[in-house]
């Protein structure tokens, strides 16, 4: 059976850029269709590159990793929250799970 995968995807201002959470891997493209393509081809090349170096380290992406990620991706629509409150919007176009 394959290990499926997941993935945050989030247009910044330039292009699209996903991360897989459980390795810790990020691609981009110009649209949701490109960017699909070149996350999918980065996890396939980092899972050959495990099989061959074993002694690689696997972690998933860290809560200050992918605030940092959050942050470069922020959305253009997005403003400071009112005065008072903390929280802020997150947006997420799409939640894939990777074969």
């Amino acid at each position: 059976m394959e290990r499926k995968y997941t993935a945050i995807v989030r247009k910044s201002k330039l292009e699209y850029v996903a991360v897989c959470l459980e390795l810790n891997v990020s691609a981009s493209g110009e649209d949701l269709a490109d960017v699909e393509k070149n996350l999918k081809s980065a996890i396939e090349l980092y899972l050959a590159d495990i099989k061959e170096h074993p002694e690689t380290i696997v972690s998933p992406i860290t809560i200050d990793e992918f605030i940092e990620f959050l942050r470069d991706t922020e959305p253009e629509w997005y403003r400071e929250p009112e005065e008072g409150l903390i929280l802020r919007p997150l947006e997420v176009h799409e939640v894939p799970s990777y074969a």
